[in-house]
């Protein structure tokens, strides 16, 4: 096995000695997003599907895919799909995902994997049973700045980490209907909160923390527009985050050693730079910069999100785990998926969102 948890590159080809083939369910703004890293990877598009033929058709012109559906089951039965994302509204990720296992897919499900905890252990469940691949698409951890800040703190040069702070937030529109309806689990939370949480469980471990402390300010729909959240592991250390939806925040995370800190910079979901500072002392620093460019965009495709062209160290992420036979990808298993799930939910009971199909 590689350092990283992954097969060593003689068993890269175990299970699949081709490139493997792609089924996407959704054609949405995130979607097309996803087919930036795959084009880039020279991945094989075998399917889209949507609800509307019309514009599954649409998309799929647009992004080179062989075959498009106007439904999520007919795709779900072309033998020629190795694996599928995801790339639906929160809401229906139990649903779709487990659609896909049913019929002996992989799957990449875009984040969150599930709105609730009892939905995504159910998720964890069926992909376990079925002996199929499963992941959550927490396209950040595999950025290269988030894989050399993990080096960084594992290595103990700058001694255990004893707190992770961070913020991300954005004016968010009102006519963005999706964000501000508790009916789509809208809120700040399950759309952005969730890279600082993900945040905290790399750095302190795929397990609860003993503390947890939220506040929130609502929306007149009853999302929370903002929260604060605290976390705390016993023995471990602790975590501090803003998510809001009613501002441009700095976007910046940084993780506090007791030797040094590492602060993690760029967008908050998709960081190109960290800065490694050692502390000898009290106003004794050495401070050095590392950045990480990102790949140029295939020509004649237009991201919809700033840093797109950074999902395909996802896509690379699952390919190498389906070419070496793993069922989990060893950077971001389906416990801390779990784990963050539960945190997640915790936040929500706490400032006092519930969706009303819970």
């Amino acid at each position: 096995m590689s350092s990283a948890g992954y097969p060593d590159a003689a068993a890269d080809r175990s299970v699949y000695g081709r490139r493997i083939r792609w089924g996407l369910l959704g054609v949405g703004d995130i979607t097309n997003d996803f087919c930036i890293g795959l084009l880039q990877n020279g991945s094989s598009i075998a399917a889209v599907a949507a609800r509307d033929g019309a514009r599954a058709e649409a998309f799929a012109k647009q992004v080179g895919a062989d075959r498009a559906y106007g439904s999520y089951e007919a795709l779900l039965q072309d033998a020629n799909v190795d694996v599928v994302y995801v790339g639906t509204i929160h809401t229906m990720h139990q649903n779709h995902a487990m659609l896909a296992l049913e019929a002996g897919k992989h799957v990449l499900c875009e984040k969150p994997v599930c709105v609730n905890e009892s939905q995504t252990q159910a998720l964890i469940d069926l992909a376990r049973k079925k002996k199929l691949f499963l992941m959550e698409a927490m396209w950040t951890r595999f950025f290269p700045a988030l894989r050399k800040a993990r080096e960084v703190i594992s290595s103990g040069d700058l001694g255990a980490p004893r707190a992770v702070q961070g913020d991300f937030g954005f004016l968010c529109d009102p006519s963005k209907a999706r964000m501000w309806d508790p009916a789509m689990a809208g809120g700040a939370m399950l759309d952005i909160g969730i890279y600082m949480v993900q945040a905290a469980t790399m750095v302190f471990g795929q397990t609860l923390p003993d503390q947890i402390a939220c506040t929130g300010i609502l929306s007149d729909s009853g999302v929370d527009a903002e929260g604060c959240f605290s976390l705390s592991w016993k023995g471990k250390g602790s975590a501090s985050f803003l998510a809001t939806l009613r501002a441009n925040t700095p976007e910046e995370l940084i993780v506090i050693c007791e030797k040094g800190n590492v602060r993690i910079r760029g967008p908050a979901h998709c960081p190109t730079q960290i800065v490694v500072t050692k502390v000898a002392g009290r106003g004794e620093a050495q401070e050095e910069v590392l950045s990480f460019p990102l790949p140029q965009c295939p020509a004649g495709c237009k991201a919809n999100f700033p840093n797109s062209e950074g999902m395909l160290y996802q896509v690379q992420a699952v390919e190498k785990c389906l070419h070496g036979g793993l069922l989990e990808c060893p950077e971001y298993t389906l416990d801390e998926s779990l784990v963050v799930t539960q945190i997640m939910d915790a936040y929500r009971k706490q400032v006092g969102v519930k969706y009303p199909f819970e």
